[in-house]
């Protein structure tokens, strides 16, 4: 579909609205310049006044040439010699000299130059300027020069007819898109960020190249490899430094400090020009330059900061073009019958991809009940899984708690009798972090013989066990204080907090603080640098059940006995909302799920909740605490005892009373698989609890 060059315009114009609310000014000003629609004459005097000269330049170059006509070329004879008299070697400098060898000898001279303007431009007196002028502000001569060449815009064939930008409605695109996908709700990110993936399209089949991957780096939205590949390949090492830079940090986790530091060392090759060539094949037979590339692009793929955004959506052609050729067909015929009516408005079901069968299960007042699985894989035999009974546990109480530490080298469970064990590997075993690989965990005991057991409630009854680790450190707690572990000796270092009211939750938050939820529904920020507390956070009347914190929006959410959500901001610690998660579902056999909030976990991008009950598991909104999917179990479903992500979010594990763990799809809810643990082990029916570690494998912990 071939659009005539007004309604190309006019979408130009509307993207160039919707940068500038956005506050995209890079990916603006370099579409004005690509586009050449309209000539910012705001930009470009701004530019001018601030001493931005080359940026000036670099501006007016995009619409005009200096051999274009006489007002282009006075246009560019002001601004050159405005720039000339800044130039601080003004006694034949180097800046004057490039001056006169690169940007005057750009002027053309025509037939009837008299040649009295160069002539007062090289004057000797002119190029002399004393100390004194030296000290004059530069603000009024920078002004005149803007006012001059005003004028001269607005008699140039060349620029006259963009300078004034069309009255249009505040946000018209964006409500363009509204009116013509009113039920669409985005891919994740929502409407908007389908439109910026709309745009993206329509810049890469426009060939604008420049304001295509500043929008890329502006919005966050998709992080182009091969662009990423294309500047690395050309040795634009900087570009591919700024490009990845816009994305993430060094800082942010290891598979970014990788990327940066695998592009570092093709710096370092191409400033040694050290490069071997060897045969094409495998991994071992490239060179050195080669390697490295591969491994960017590899790093780039496990990066969970960067993993969401590689793959961009599938659509047609000319996609946003479409759209707007429907609305702008409709709104003629419309105007012609004189209806102001929106009858009849073209309307499409999505914006980018193809139609989600997934979204038509939802109605209109919220999120479904049940979704509908095809009979999942059953794996019941030893051979189609590997299982791990932790050794030499041989009391009979049951566990509270159990985890894998964060770096996965030793499992930390807490049982009811305020008893610590931990498993660990020895340092020979390397292949713990393979693939596949099952390791041999062994009961650790320090040797000095010491336990860490926690202080114990005065009623065992009413009790809450939790715990967090920071380091080489454990924070821990049976109903009684706070207890602080050195995990290498097992020695007790620190305590703290009282019995009444007790502590229920607690969770580490960047900046050396500790979240403490208690059993009055308050919540005390600690920070244990100054051994203060820094805030208390009151929003809830039942017991603090879960805390999790997001690092992508720096906020913390705290659920309670009676279902109740918080969000709560990490910077100034205001509540920015609450909602009720009770949804009074009865699952198949009949039972009424608690309201019971008992698990909260942030997918690993940090954007999504998962909130579990007893009775059912809910994806919601980071930023909103908004429900965007819920499933409940089958009727053959016992209560849900945990649920967790995979290291990658793909997947959810839900461990079942009974005995069994359902595999489901994160996006979807659909079962993948059921593992029958009985075929392992032999469960109690009271409950199982597991947790992930970071690589490959699941901890699955008979409850005895």
């Amino acid at each position: 579909m071939i659009l005539d060059e007004k309604n190309r315009k006019n979408l130009v114009f509307l993207i160039l609205q919707f940068f500038d609310e956005e506050g995209y000014e890079e990916s603006l000003h370099l579409l004005e310049q690509d586009s050449r629609v309209f000539f910012d004459f705001s930009y470009f005097s701004n530019a001018i006044l601030n001493g931005n000269f080359k940026e000036a330049d670099d501006y007016l170059l995009a619409f005009t040439r200096p051999e274009a006509n006489t007002y282009s070329r006075k246009m560019f004879f002001d601004l050159f010699k405005r720039k000339l008299s800044e130039a601080p070697d003004r006694s034949g400098g180097s800046e004057a000299v490039n001056i006169f060898s690169k940007d005057l000898r750009r002027i053309p001279v025509l037939k009837d130059d008299s040649f009295d303007d160069l002539v007062e431009v090289i004057a000797v007196d002119d190029m002399r300027i004393s100390e004194e002028t030296c000290c004059v502000d530069k603000a009024p001569g920078r002004a005149k020069l803007c006012v001059d060449l005003h004028k001269l815009a607005e008699s140039n064939p060349c620029l006259c007819d963009k300078l004034e930008f069309p009255s249009l409605n505040k946000s018209a695109l964006l409500s363009l898109i509204s009116l013509i996908c009113p039920n669409c709700s985005g891919r994740n990110g929502g409407l908007k960020e389908d439109l910026i993936c709309l745009i993206l399209q329509f810049l890469y089949e426009a060939k604008y190249k420049n304001t295509l991957h500043k929008l890329e780096q502006e919005t966050k939205v998709f992080f182009n490899l091969n662009y990423l590949a294309e500047v690395m390949k050309l040795g634009e090492y900087g570009k591919a430094e700024e490009y990845l830079g816009a994305f993430t940090d060094s800082k942010d986790n290891k598979y970014s400090k990788a990327m940066f530091l695998e592009i570092q060392k093709l710096i370092c090759l191409q400033s040694t020009e050290w490069e071997v060539a060897t045969p094409s094949g495998s991994l071992d037979n490239m060179s050195p330059k080669i390697k490295l590339h591969a491994s960017v692009a590899m790093l780039a793929k496990k990066n969970p900061v960067l993993k969401d955004k590689l793959k961009f959506p599938s659509m047609e052609k000319s996609r946003l073009l479409t759209l707007m050729k429907q609305t702008m067909d409709w709104w003629t015929s419309s105007t012609c019958n004189s209806s102001s009516s929106l009858e009849n408005v073209p309307v499409v079901s999505y914006l980018c991809g193809t139609p989600s069968s997934l979204r038509k299960k939802f109605n209109k007042t919220g999120p479904r009940k049940k979704v509908v699985n095809c009979k999942p894989n059953e794996i019941n035999d030893p051979s189609q899984c590997n299982a791990l009974v932790l050794p030499d546990y041989c009391s009979e109480e049951r566990i509270a708690r159990l985890t894998y530490s964060p770096s996965g080298d030793y499992i930390l469970a807490l049982a009811e009798d305020a008893a610590h064990n931990l498993w660990t590997w020895s340092s020979s075993q390397n292949e713990f972090c393979k693939e596949n690989v099952f390791p041999k965990p062994r009961l650790h005991q320090p040797q000095s013989g010491k336990t860490m057991k926690n202080e114990m409630a005065a009623s065992v009854q009413n009790s809450t066990s939790c715990f967090a680790i920071k380091g080489s450190y454990l924070f821990s707690t049976s109903g009684g204080k706070i207890a602080v572990f050195d995990l290498k000796s097992f020695e007790k270092v620190a305590s703290f907090g009282s019995p009444t009211p007790m502590a229920t939750y607690f969770i580490f938050i960047p900046g050396d603080l500790l979240a403490v939820g208690l059993d009055d529904g308050s919540i005390y920020i600690h920070c244990l640098s100054s051994r203060k507390v820094k805030e208390k956070l009151e929003g809830h009347d039942q017991k603090i059940t879960c805390l999790a914190f997001s690092r992508c929006f720096n906020v913390l959410v705290s659920s309670d006995s009676d279902g109740k959500l918080c969000l709560w901001s990490t910077k100034s610690w205001v509540k920015l909302t609450s909602k009720n998660s009770t949804r009074k579902f009865c699952t198949q056999s009949n039972h009424e799920s608690t309201s019971l909030v008992t698990h909260l976990q942030f997918d690993p991008y940090q954007i999504e909740l998962l909130v579990v009950h007893e009775g059912w598991i809910g994806i919601y909104e980071g930023r909103t605490l908004d429900c965007r999917l819920q499933w409940v179990p089958d009727e053959s479903d016992t209560s849900i005892t945990s649920a967790t992500y995979s290291s990658d979010g793909e997947i959810i594990y839900v461990g079942f009373r009974s005995g069994f763990i359902k595999i489901v799809d994160s996006r979807t809810f659909m079962t993948v698989c059921r593992i029958n643990l009985t075929s392992f082990t032999q469960p109690s029916p009271n409950s199982i609890r597991y947790s992930f570690r970071a690589h490959t494998s699941i901890l699955i912990q008979t409850m005895m």
